[in-house]
């Protein structure tokens, strides 16, 4: 009986435990990713729609051409009109596709056609060039457009012939409309906000206010009970039909929703912070399914799996390409046997990149000639990587990965317009594109894959953060470049239990695949691989090729000894004495560059003349007088050194100001014979009285300064007159002056 307890315990144990995985393993497995682009063309521009039947057929318009798909991407059927597609719009039986045209009056604007061929079974001039809104009546007996002026008309599916107008107070274009499930009931919006609610039966108006506010979309709920606006700024706010309003939903910028497969649920399609399609669940106000865009579109169609969740994705873009998002990729040649080469699981015979390089085989032919074919010989610059990094506390594990040509240009092209319109890659667009990589993966999932391919000593790993990034080939990559592989990176980082002991650490790497739940590594090859292990303090290791059959890799650290007294260059070139020395030589350097300078660009040289004043101790009651004298050039043949100064010790006294010589112009003559004479004499007379005044005072050399430019205010020298002594010199004087005044001019 106890065991019988125990045992029924455990059951309840395990259905509850079953019961509380289901949901997170239903999640996780629907997780959707970037799968591929259908590039329909440069050429064309306008308006993009897209549009899925049952049978996964894509009808999408760019410009004026319709263009039909089947799910791998191949054209079927292809139509040209005469003027823009504004919009299209599948009928619920999925036999009819509705169009509208922009185009003027007396032409035909609104066609229904054939899915089968595209082929118009009927057309008409019933809608104007603003008729972009476009929608089928719940049972497909009706087409809803927007008027040839103002408000919403109702055409017959047979004859286009309009059988109803709603236009009320609407003086702007509609912005939105939707028709109720059993057609009871018609929602118009227009650009000024203003929100009318129509009974179809009256043709009246049941609810008529306004909201100032940007509206971006509306629905009418499945049951009829209320109806709801998207706005920008309050979120999405809901009323009853008399006006009550409810309680709103906080998401802002949903520029289109409506109801999924899933009860109390509704899918949004919201622009900002970034592009994603949401699956919200209304009753407990959270994210059920989140996929991130890396591109800017405004027009999406959905495929559901058995269980209700979304498990394709087409969306229109500014790029002329239908991108497809899904949960899975069918891989062609999967297990069948032959030579597998990468161990990806096909074999080389059916394998387009047989090494794993993301090089396809018809590209792989540079190599060296080693005996082995070049799409045998992996290129180690594009196989996939694990860089381990470690320290004692941190372990990092960055996985980078390549994609193919093909998805490489593809993704390039979507991201170039999804910030801006022009064709430059920025690096914010490269970023969008990593940070939906790791938006759209389960986190927790892979973290607990990734963990458990480590083995780091006795520590256990606690996972802290998970982040992608672009390593090339995306920012700065030319608009026509289609050649060029975009390498991403995804980088785990886990904290060890406790501080390890990194000399002779073991770390064991287990051979894996990358977790495939929401990943785009789905897209790369994964073997074989590049492994190695750094940190700042231990010495690095690598292996490579590492391939699938290699079960797991190990590595023992080995820590670098840091030796103090070893001189290394990098120790040199840090020390404080060489970096002082090394300034100190810099500012020589520059000193003498510039006295080289300075001594080879001067033009002219200046020579200042300063006199020291000749003061006299012994005759200090005898006055001293100045005369102004004409200005003798000297002899410069003979000058001191530079640099070099007078030994004489320099007189205290106050120097007495001396008045500014007057210039006199002397006009050249030739000397009369006198004249000679009386210089002659006079030059005598100041011979001898420096010979006597030397004998009794001490030498007084000149200082003279050298200057290495000519200066704008040069002032006069000022020449001291030598002293006459009354006594001795008077008769001498006397006589020469007149000598002088006697002799008569020559």
């Amino acid at each position: 009986m106890e065991q019988q307890v125990r045992f029924g315990s455990i059951v309840m144990l395990s259905t509850l435990f079953v019961t509380l995985l289901v949901p997170i393993h239903v999640t996780s497995e629907d997780s959707l990713f970037y799968h591929t682009s259908i590039n329909i063309g440069d050429d064309e521009s306008g308006k993009n729609t897209v549009e899925i039947d049952s049978d996964e057929h894509v009808y999408t318009s760019i410009g004026d051409t319709l263009y039909k798909f089947d799910s791998q991407g191949e054209i079927l059927h292809e139509r040209t009109f005469s003027s823009e597609i504004l919009a299209t719009s599948l009928s619920p039986d999925y036999a009819r596709l509705a169009l509208t045209l922009r185009s003027n009056t007396n032409v035909d604007s609104v066609f229904i056609l054939s899915t089968t061929d595209l082929n118009t079974l009927v057309s008409s001039e019933a809608t104007a060039m603003n008729a972009n809104l476009l929608a089928w009546s719940s049972n497909g007996a009706s087409v809803f457009t927007n008027g040839p002026d103002e408000g919403l008309i109702q055409l017959n599916r047979e004859t286009l012939e309009i059988d109803r107008t709603y236009s009320g107070n609407h003086t702007t274009n509609l912005v939105c409309f939707d028709v109720s499930n059993n057609a009871g009931n018609i929602l118009t919006i227009d650009e000024d906000g203003l929100i009318l609610l129509w009974d179809t039966s009256s043709e009246q108006v049941m609810l008529e206010f306004q909201l100032l506010t940007t509206i971006h979309d509306c629905q009418i709920d499945s049951e009829g009970e209320h109806f709801s606006v998207s706005t920008s700024e309050n979120g999405i706010r809901k009323w009853t039909f008399d006006g009550q309003e409810l309680k709103s939903i906080d998401i802002n910028h949903a520029v289109a929703f409506g109801e999924s497969n899933l009860a109390n649920t509704i899918i949004l399609q919201v622009t900002s912070p970034s592009p994603a399609i949401i699956v919200y669940d209304v009753i407990n106000e959270l994210n059920l399914q989140e996929i991130a865009m890396f591109h800017q579109f405004d027009d999406h169609a959905l495929i559901y799996n058995e269980a209700g969740f979304i498990e394709t994705i087409y969306t229109n873009s500014n790029a002329q390409h239908v991108v497809v998002y899904s949960s899975h990729i069918d891989r062609v040649g999967v297990g069948e046997s032959g030579t597998d080469t990468d161990g990806d699981g096909i074999p080389d015979s059916l394998d387009n990149d047989d090494d794993g390089d993301g090089i396809e085989d018809n590209w792989d032919l540079n190599c060296q000639d080693i005996g082995i074919s070049c799409e045998l010989l992996p290129d180690e610059a594009f196989i996939r990587s694990i860089d381990l990094n470690v320290n004692a506390t941190h372990l990092s594990m960055k996985q980078s990965f390549t994609l193919n040509k093909k998805n490489s240009a593809d993704i390039r092209d979507l991201s170039r317009l999804s910030m801006d319109n022009d064709v430059r890659l920025i690096e914010a667009e490269g970023q969008l594109f990593a940070d939906s990589v790791c938006a759209n993966m389960d986190v927790m999932d892979a973290n607990l894959l990734l963990s458990s391919m480590l083995l780091v000593g006795n520590a256990s790993l606690a996972f802290q953060e998970m982040y992608c990034s672009v390593e090339n080939g995306m920012v700065l990559t030319p608009a026509n470049d289609q050649v060029s592989h975009i390498r991403y990176s995804i980088t785990t980082v886990y904290s060890l239990s406790s501080s390890q002991n990194l000399d002779e650490l073991v770390i064991e790497v287990e051979n894996h695949r990358f977790p495939a739940s929401g990943s785009i590594t789905e897209l790369s090859e994964q073997h074989p691989i590049a492994i190695s292990i750094t940190g700042e303090s231990i010495t690095t290791q690598r292996y490579v090729p590492w391939h699938i059959q290699e079960e797991s890799i190990s590595f023992a650290l080995e820590v670098m000894q840091d030796d103090t007294n070893e001189i290394s260059p990098k120790r040199l070139l840090n020390s404080p004495i060489f970096i002082g020395l090394l300034f100190a030589s810099f500012i020589g350097v520059g000193i003498v560059v510039q006295q080289i300078y300075n001594r080879y660009t001067a033009s002219e040289y200046d020579i200042s003349v300063d006199e020291d004043d000749e003061d006299d101790d012994d005759d200090e009651d005898e006055q001293e007088w100045y005369e102004d004298v004409p200005e003798v050039e000297e002899d410069t043949s003979y000058s001191e050194p530079v640099g070099k100064t007078s030994t004489t010790p320099q007189r205290s006294a106050t120097r007495q100001s001396r008045p500014r010589p007057k210039r006199v112009q002397v006009e050249k003559q030739e000397q009369s014979e006198a004249k000679k004479l009386l210089n002659d004499a006079s030059k005598e007379v100041v011979r001898k009285r420096r010979a006597r005044r030397t004998e009794d005072n001490p030498v007084r050399s000149k200082r003279r300064k050298l200057s290495d430019s000519q200066s704008n205010d040069v002032s006069t020298r000022k020449r001291r007159v030598v002293k006459k002594n009354a006594d001795n010199d008077e008769n001498m004087d006397e006589t020469l002056k007149r000598f002088v005044n006697d002799s008569p001019e020559e």
